[in-house]
């Protein structure tokens, strides 16, 4: 599914089969991996045309699967019409795992939009879903493979880089609730940050008081082996926002939360968006993220 780039929040919470397997068979072979994303570009495309949720729960999961379903609403209720995609260029990145679940990344590009796809499969013989695809500002480079081409998964709690994959999504999240230190400055951490700011003074001169706050989701953290030792990182981040207005209706839902509230706005409205994020750990320095992926799933109001 195409959708438009963002930039906010990054968490996410550790997983167990993410570490380095050493001489471990591949998750998958590189002709499978073709297969799965050939599958999901035929799939995905028809559940987009017709938004058809359950269709896409055959090819998506978690997270992702939320984003988008949120996305055909939002399409749903903007009557968007809808144009099939094609990705081109695939760059395939197959880790050696032999534990579940497995997964496996994918670089690829459809129409001006570059994807970082993560594919993951629970169990075996169980289905390959999408579970992640935040958007690359520029091309991947730097993941280490080896000599067979493969390559390595990190733990979510190795020590090698200079922060710990399980720990990126809380020190993003802090920056953009906080500033807090940890990342790079740039336009998904320390921009975003102070346009919020900006956002939040603005409003309070229409009577509006807006709080946000970002926090890692409940969802696995994903890294693999960059060739300066550190690594790339897969996180996301959960940001819970409130409106309180003195004059009810004084902000409305007409954009990225059309479909999400139906009903006339009051003086309260409340919503939750899901932030992807893709980002380089070095193995010294500060974290930058290169890449997000941020859609509204839920929204209230009183």
């Amino acid at each position: 599914m195409r959708r438009r780039l963002a930039a906010l929040t990054a968490a996410i919470l550790p997983v167990s089969a993410c570490g380095s397997l050493g001489a471990a068979h591949p998750a998958i072979t590189k002709s499978q991996a073709q297969q799965v994303l050939a599958n999901y570009q035929t799939v995905n495309n028809r559940a987009n045309a017709g938004l058809d949720g359950d269709l896409l729960a055959t090819v998506e999961t978690g997270d992702q699967l939320e984003m988008d379903r949120a996305g055909y609403r939002l399409r749903q209720a903007k009557k968007d019409k809808y144009t099939p995609f094609t990705y081109s260029h695939p760059a395939f990145y197959i880790p050696r795992q032999d534990r579940y679940p497995k997964w496996f990344a994918v670089e690829a590009v459809s129409g001006q939009t570059r994807h970082a796809l993560l594919f993951t499969q629970e169990r075996a013989g169980g289905p390959w879903l999408l579970a992640a695809d935040p958007f690359p500002s520029s091309p991947l480079s730097g993941i280490a493979l080896d000599k067979d081409g493969f390559a390595t998964a990190v733990n979510p709690a190795d020590t090698n880089a200079a922060l710990q994959p399980r720990k990126v999504a809380s020190t993003h999240a802090a920056t953009l609730s906080t500033g807090a230190g940890g990342m790079a400055p740039g336009p998904y951490t320390s921009e975003s940050r102070d346009a919020l700011t900006k956002v939040q003074a603005e409003l309070r001169q229409r009577g509006v008081t807006l709080t946000s706050d970002f926090a890692p989701d409940q969802q696995r953290t994903y890294a693999l082996r960059t060739t300066g030792g550190g690594a790339l990182v897969w996180y996301v981040v959960r940001q819970s926002e409130r409106y309180d207005m003195v004059d009810p209706g004084t902000v409305n839902t007409n954009g990225d939360l059309a479909g999400l509230v139906t009903g006339r706005v009051g003086h309260h409205l409340s919503s939750v968006a899901l932030i992807q994020y893709l980002a380089v750990v070095p193995d010294h320095g500060d974290t930058q993220v290169i890449g997000t992926y941020r859609k509204a799933v839920q929204a209230t109001t009183s």
